[in-house]
């Protein structure tokens, strides 16, 4: 297994699903940059340092699982110390597996012992703040024919930056690409923010059978499956979130990709929700949604130690 370290040069901008355009959403639009970049992010990232444009297939998601062994990530590395997303609602924490260990006992307790661990992890364990900060930037558009500023176009977009030292951590099958990569400063994310990649050998267990695991990735839910998932949520999702995603933009179409519902990454799982996704996705979507999961989605991790799983590989 080879760990990848991306090692950020400058302020990133991981954008969402909004649409960063005046005639969607208005005089004003404003962007905010992620703090944990999407899987379809980083893959683009390595599938551009690879892509050959004779092997080229007109499809963005076939093109990339061409190129690329299954992804396993994503969470933050800083000072030698892994850091985990986990979620609350809106609300984001970055804690160690030191505070992990401890989430599958505390999910048993009684309620309000449940809620004074919980809250003491987003609030006193937490570590975001520690190591991330903003970089807010107003914009104007110039109208290039007569050099004014165009009315009603105005934007601002709050990047990415950091206090300290931070890479992100991810992890791919793959030995052959790691000469390619190994070294490369690249464009990640939005804006031609640039990055550096390095690439080290890692043992890490991917055969993983736990009673909770942590999203760190989104898991990607047809949307067949949605009424029923929602309906019986506390059966799957013990903490975290339950939204729309873009899976961003395709540049050699100029279309946007899919947009999928999705678990967000730093929920809390159960085991059951393997058996409910494999279920609900029949043979006309396991084709795509395994290339989803090898690009990056659905990766579950254990709570007590650095071991990934996949759901349908």
């Amino acid at each position: 297994m080879k760990r990848v370290l991306i090692k950020p040069l400058e302020p990133l901008m991981f954008r969402s699903q909004g649409e960063f355009e005046p005639l969607i959403t208005g005089s004003h639009t404003a962007a905010q940059s992620l703090i944990i970049p999407r899987p379809s992010t980083i893959a683009g990232m390595l599938g551009y340092i690879l892509f050959n444009k004779s092997s080229g297939t007109g499809d963005w998601l076939s093109d990339l699982t061409n190129l690329l062994d299954t992804i396993y990530g994503t969470f933050i590395e800083t000072n030698g110390e892994y850091l985990f997303p986990l979620r609350m609602g809106n609300h984001l924490a970055l804690v160690d597996q030191q505070h992990l260990i401890n989430l599958p006992i505390l999910l048993e307790k009684e309620y309000e012992q449940r809620e004074k661990g919980i809250y003491e992890l987003f609030y006193d364990k937490n570590k975001l703040f520690q190591i991330i900060n903003h970089q807010d930037r107003i914009g104007i558009s110039i109208d290039k024919s007569t050099r004014t500023v165009k009315e009603h176009y105005l934007y601002s977009a709050r990047y990415l930056a950091f206090k300290k030292e931070v890479n992100y951590v991810i992890f791919i099958d793959n030995d052959a690409i790691s000469d390619k990569i190994n070294g490369k400063i690249v464009n990640f994310g939005g804006e031609n923010r640039i990055a550096k990649l390095e690439v080290d050998d890692y043992k890490v267990d991917t055969s993983i059978e736990e009673e909770y695991y942590l999203t760190l990735s989104p898991i990607l839910i047809p949307d067949e499956a949605l009424d029923d998932l929602l309906d019986n949520i506390s059966d799957y999702v013990t903490m975290g979130k339950v939204d729309k995603i873009s899976l961003g933009f395709d540049i050699a179409n100029t279309k946007r990709k899919e947009m999928l519902t999705a678990i967000l990454e730093g929920s809390i799982v159960k085991r059951s929700i393997i058996d409910f996704i494999k279920k609900e996705i029949n043979n006309n979507l396991l084709d795509r949604f395994t290339k989803y999961e090898k690009i990056g989605y659905n990766t579950l991790m254990n709570l007590c130690k650095l071991a990934f799983r996949k759901i349908l590989s």
